[in-house]
């Protein structure tokens, strides 16, 4: 009987982590532990004891309290940041000039001029060295089967977005507002969502309701001159995170997604389109919240995609170029709400 080789299965890719806060131990190094063909090679952090501790826990073989010296490609082949967006922006600069490339958690900059200035940078990257913002949303497994489910019956005409939080309750980021805190941190996932579906509004308003001193409700409204709209409300009030999508198409199919784990789909009596539901008929998709988390929340889609992009030189589905056009909607809401820092006293 004949010998045969195994096949050798390509180098993982090597990873780097600048800033193992909370949201990247809670969300984004799970999924990567679960990514196929990838490994945690460094971490960096202000404090060395910090970046020790999550290199022991995460099997990572490298630590540092310098992240210049983990953003290297003689290091890692990319390099994930999650911290502020400041730092953020000057980390992603770094990157695109050693040829890294970089997963950047949202906001990747701390304004739109910076942004701008990064989004001239990115287009002279060369292939194989992206940058990716780390929206998770639109990468869901439950999202992604609402906009599937959806696509043989029309365009979307309408798109509602309920993102509500229990914070900020104090500015961050060296913001000087709890309304800009909150419109960078959440209001640019909901805005992102509706612009990846929609594109770039004809006409943007919002309207802010002042619940007390820290907490607020914000209405944006895209219009579109074709007739389209989506609207999207984003807040501060509630006691854990809400997610809630209803998109309608040009047939009537309605599909609602709540918190990840529950889709439905209906179908207007007589509406155009046939196959789908008759009568008062309800298709429902339920997921268990146990199963899949990550996949279903977006994290392990994101992490796939941007590998992918290194892997096999494919351009960023999460550009930052993308992102300028979330930033000038932000700008133009932060405008209508009157954010000047002088309304809100926390």
């Amino acid at each position: 009987m004949a010998l045969h080789h195994v096949a050798v299965e390509r180098p993982p890719v090597r990873y780097g982590l600048i800033g193992p806060g909370g949201h990247a131990q809670e969300h984004l190094l799970p999924a990567l532990s679960s990514l196929d063909g990838a490994r945690l090679e460094a971490v960096a952090a202000r404090r060395k004891s910090a970046a020790a501790q999550a290199a022991a826990r995460w099997r990572a073989r490298l630590y540092t309290d310098d992240w210049t010296e983990l953003a290297d490609p003689a290091v890692v082949d990319a390099v994930i940041v999650a911290a502020s967006p400041g730092f953020h922006a000057r980390v992603v600069e770094h990157c695109l000039s050693a040829g890294v490339g970089v997963f950047v958690e949202k906001p990747p900059a701390p304004d739109t001029a910076t942004l701008e200035a990064l989004v001239a940078a990115e287009a002279g990257a060369p292939p194989g060295a992206p940058v990716f913002v780390g929206f998770n949303f639109p990468y869901g497994t439950s999202y992604r089967k609402l906009l599937d489910r959806l696509r043989p019956h029309g365009q979307v005409r309408g798109f509602d977005l309920r993102m509500v939080s229990a914070k900020p309750l104090a500015p961050d980021w060296h913001h000087t507002t709890v309304t800009r805190s909150l419109l960078y941190g959440l209001g640019t996932h909901a805005i992102d969502m509706a612009l990846r579906e929609l594109g770039v509004p004809d006409a943007v308003t919002a309207h802010t309701a002042v619940i007390d001193q820290r907490r607020r409700a914000i209405r944006i409204v895209l219009g579109y001159a074709d007739g389209r709209l989506a609207t999207l409300h984003v807040g501060n009030h509630s006691n854990r995170l809400e997610y809630r999508c209803e998109l309608i198409t040009s047939q009537g199919v309605t599909g609602v997604l709540d918190q990840h784990n529950t889709l439905e789909l209906t179908r207007p009596p007589g509406a155009p389109g046939v196959g789908l539901l008759d009568g008062k008929e309800t298709l429902r998709h339920q997921w268990p919240s146990r199963r899949g988390g990550y996949e279903r929340t977006g994290y392990a889609g994101e992490l796939a995609s941007f590998q992918r992009s290194l892997t096999e030189k494919l351009p960023s589905t999460s550009t930052l170029a993308a992102c300028l056009g979330v930033y000038r909607v932000l700008d133009e809401v932060l405008r209508q709400t009157g954010d000047d820092g002088a309304r809100e006293a926390v």
